[in-house]
């Protein structure tokens, strides 16, 4: 269902007070690693009057896989191997696969997002996406290990020395054995490897800000450009519709699609108010804009 553009709020982040109810959900891929976790909620919640639009992180990572297919210009190098990156950019996430469970609530009646899940699972969670990523090839799997080791090490409020340290094994694992095949070789020797790295960080940044509906404007740091490192500005200039300041994409216009499950109020006064409107929550098709600056909007 195409769901029409209407007033943009300013998005919440929202702060978990309890933890979810725990079911026993298999994981991980690999199988010397399969282990039963709690079941996260890993919805992300855009504003959608009188309620949300629950966006799952698959459907998230949708958005960021269409940002990804257009990356590069003349200014901006673009990702290569690119079948490669974009299978990245759509696994980033993927430890959430399958995890299509309705979201829970905090003490204030409000649902659960995907920033509010149990930080001692994450781990588990960021696993599982790379252990996935390797289902798809080797390059693929070191990318989703610097991005999920990034997520560990820049945002966590838990230390991840384990995690991370045995991440940075494998990432030399595969480097290994990727600078030895002559498709991989190149993208080491001449910097491609940074550029997609940071492709695959900045594709996920924006969708978050656009799954969240973030308003105002943000700075996504450390973008390769022909001339150096640069910070992306992300700006909202109306309904679903953002600047990018220098633009990364092809051509002078993006239109974006996500689907998610739409609430039909922000608060519930208890989980099985959540769960009968979750079980009649129609679909809706979010669309956003991307422009460059000087673009007219709509």
């Amino acid at each position: 269902m195409f769901e029409p553009r209407g007033p943009h709020p300013e998005a919440r982040f929202l702060e978990a007070g309890k933890l979810p109810p725990y079911k026993d959900t298999i994981l991980a891929t690999n199988k010397d690693s399969l282990i039963n976790v709690a079941t996260i909620h890993a919805m992300i919640l855009h504003p959608h009057p009188p309620g949300w639009v629950a966006i799952p992180q698959a459907a998230h990572a949708m958005l960021a896989f269409q940002i990804a297919d257009h990356w590069g210009n003349r200014m901006t190098p673009r990702p290569g191997p690119r079948a490669e990156v974009l299978g990245a950019v759509l696994l980033h996430d993927s430890g959430w696969d399958a995890r299509e469970e309705p979201p829970a609530l905090d003490p204030e009646g409000l649902p659960l997002a995907f920033d509010t899940w149990p930080e001692g699972e994450r781990e588990t969670l960021w696993t599982a996406a790379v252990e996935r990523a390797a289902l798809r090839g080797r390059y693929p799997a070191y990318l989703v290990s610097h991005h999920v080791s990034m997520l560990a090490s820049r945002f966590g409020t838990l230390p991840h020395d384990a995690f991370l340290a045995a991440e940075e094994h494998r990432r030399a694992a595969l480097r290994t054995d990727l600078e030895r095949d002559p498709r991989y070789a190149q993208v080491f020797r001449t910097g491609g490897d940074d550029v997609n790295r940071a492709v695959v960080r900045t594709a996920d940044a924006i969708a978050v800000h656009l799954a969240r509906g973030t308003v105002g404007c943000v700075a996504l740091p450390d973008v390769p450009q022909r001339g150096g490192p640069a910070a992306i500005e992300l700006r909202c200039i109306g309904d679903r519709t953002y600047r990018l300041r220098p633009w990364p994409l092809a051509g002078r216009r993006l239109d974006l699609v996500a689907e998610g499950r739409a609430l039909p109020t922000e608060r519930f006064a208890d989980e099985d108010g959540l769960h009968r409107a979750w079980a009649v929550a129609p679909t809706l098709r979010l669309s956003w804009t991307l422009l460059p600056t000087g673009e007219p909007a709509d």
